[in-house]
This record gives structure tokens, C-alpha cells and sequence, in this order.
């Protein structure tokens, strides 16, 4: 019985544990996302402006305000790198919470074997309990009928 409870308890701890692993993955995953729309807003505000810088290029822009929008974009450039690094971080932080994941759902499924054994190990055991009764009772009806009758 003693055993029973204690592999009660290890199955709500293991339930406990893939529940937070799937709020784990679910966050990360939310946050990556949100990293990949930052970084499509920077790409996207990084091509638009040079898009416009282009044009403007073309009708002959002062030096000095081609200088800075150079020393801009290259800060722009900088950050979209930075980015990258962020990505590469919520990238390796996603498959850090579906391994995490999948070795809970693993120990939850492990426990979930053991319970589903040691109830048939215990079915089988009753059953041959049941079984000797029935054995046994016949048996003694048996006897009766074939002892003579004084």
C-alpha cells in the first residue's frame, strides 16, 4: 500500500513537472516569436530606408547628410546583428524547454507503465487467489460426495 502511495505521489510530481515544462515551452516559444517580429521590423525599417535614400541619392544630397545617414544605418545594421544573437538565444532556449518537455512526458509515461504493471501484477495475483477458492471449494464438495455414508 505504502509503495502505491508513493507511486501516487511520484506520478502528481512527474504531472506537476510536464505541466510546467509545457508552460516553460509555451513562454518560450511566445518570446521567440516575439523576437522574430522585432527582427522583421528592423529588416523591413532597414530596407525601407534605404529604399528611400536611393532615391533621394539620386536627386544629390549634401555630403554631410550622406555621412550620417551612413553612421544610422550602420547602427541599424549593428542592432539587426544584435538581434540575430537574440534569436539564436529564444532559438536555443525553445529546444532547451521541448527537451525538457519530452524528458518529463518520458518519466510521466515511465511511471504511467509501472502503475499499469504493478495493477496487473496485482489482478493477476487476485485472480489466482480467486481462482484457489474455487479450487479449494470444489475440492471440498468433492470429498463430501465421495465419502460413504455411515
Amino acid at each position: 500500500m505504502a509503495a502505491s502511495h508513493g507511486l501516487q505521489v511520484a506520478m502528481e510530481h512527474a504531472t506537476r513537472l510536464r505541466d510546467a515544462a509545457v508552460q516553460r515551452l509555451a513562454q518560450a516559444r511566445l518570446n521567440r516569436q516575439r523576437a522574430q517580429q522585432q527582427m522583421d521590423q528592423l529588416t523591413g525599417y532597414s530596407g525601407e530606408t534605404e529604399q528611400r535614400w536611393l532615391i533621394r541619392g539620386q536627386l544629390g544630397i549634401a555630403p554631410e547628410v550622406m555621412f550620417h545617414h551612413r553612421q544610422f544605418m550602420d547602427r541599424l545594421d549593428q542592432t539587426i546583428e544584435l538581434q540575430k544573437t537574440q534569436m539564436a538565444r529564444h532559438d536555443q532556449l525553445v529546444q532547451d524547454a521541448e527537451r525538457e518537455l519530452t524528458q518529463a512526458e518520458l518519466r510521466l509515461v515511465s511511471l504511467r507503465q509501472v502503475v499499469q504493471r504493478r495493477q496487473h501484477d496485482a489482478a493477476v495475483v487476485l485472480q489466482r487467489r480467486e481462482q484457489k477458492e474455487v479450487d479449494e471449494l470444489a475440492a471440498s464438495r468433492h470429498r463430501l460426495k465421495i465419502q460413504p455414508t455411515a
